[in-house]
């Protein structure tokens, strides 16, 4: 029996990585007495697979999670979710479960498009040229960005570094969410994002096991654009959404 999680990752447990959070899922499931189908084999394992890992210290509201199970207790969707919700915290938490057809392919190879948002923390710079962001006209100097006729970027892969051209990889951005729902014509969820910045960047860009941009590669190529160095403590990551087929 398939089942579809949609979950939260906020807060201080943003610094825990992939493995530590599928850990704290087979922890949380088993906390719950749910009959979830193990692999077989000498070594078997829950079987469950997240349709994209989150980096280390990026938040998110929409993080999907696909979890097989033996049986589920005849109950509604809803009690199963507030029932293994009992298991776990304020900063993981399951926003919603479906029960899915068994032929349906998981999320990961469904994927196609992630929404992120940047938001820049009050007093912080662009690294070493202490350029405060408040002081960059970040609408001009994107759309600048944007409109150039490449964007090649060096992106490591698990055997080498290739050069990509990131330009139709970012499928849309805007400096609002007013702004970015009206371009991608979807309305977006209340956000649990931490900071409530005025600087902020939307993004959505091309997700998946084909192609996969991260926010910090275009973020890394638009200051190098402006000549500017990148401080990784100035900004906070949050992932608002994914995109199936």
């Amino acid at each position: 029996m398939k089942t579809r999680m949609r979950f939260t990752k906020t807060g201080s447990l943003k610094f825990i990585g992939h493995l530590d959070c599928m850990r704290f899922f087979q922890k949380a499931i088993r906390r719950a007495g749910l009959d979830v189908a193990y692999s077989g084999g000498f070594s078997p394992h829950q079987i469950m697979s997240f349709a994209s890992p989150l980096s280390v210290g990026t938040t998110s509201d929409g993080e999907y999670l696909d979890v097989e199970f033996w049986s589920l207790p005849e109950v509604g969707e809803q009690e199963i979710l507030e029932r293994l919700n009992s298991c776990m915290t304020e900063e993981i938490f399951v926003t919603e479960l479906h029960i899915l057809d068994d032929k349906v392919k998981t999320s990961m190879s469904l994927l196609h498009a992630c929404d992120y948002l940047i938001s820049w923390k009050d007093g912080t710079t662009f690294g070493a040229n202490t350029e405060p962001v408040s002081d960059v006209d970040m609408r001009e100097t994107f759309c600048a960005f944007i409109n150039q006729e490449r964007i090649l970027v060096r992106k490591k892969t698990k055997r080498s570094v290739a050069e990509v051209d990131l330009k139709p990889m970012i499928l849309s951005y805007a400096f609002s969410r007013t702004e970015f729902e009206q371009k991608t014509g979807t309305p977006l969820p209340t956000l649990n994002n931490e900071y409530d910045s005025e600087d902020e960047l939307y993004l959505k860009l091309v997700s998946g096991s084909v192609a996969n941009i991260k926010p910090e590669l275009v973020l890394e190529a638009y200051l190098r654009y402006l000549k500017l160095e990148m401080n990784p403590f100035s900004y906070q990551v949050h992932r608002i959404q994914m995109y199936f087929d």
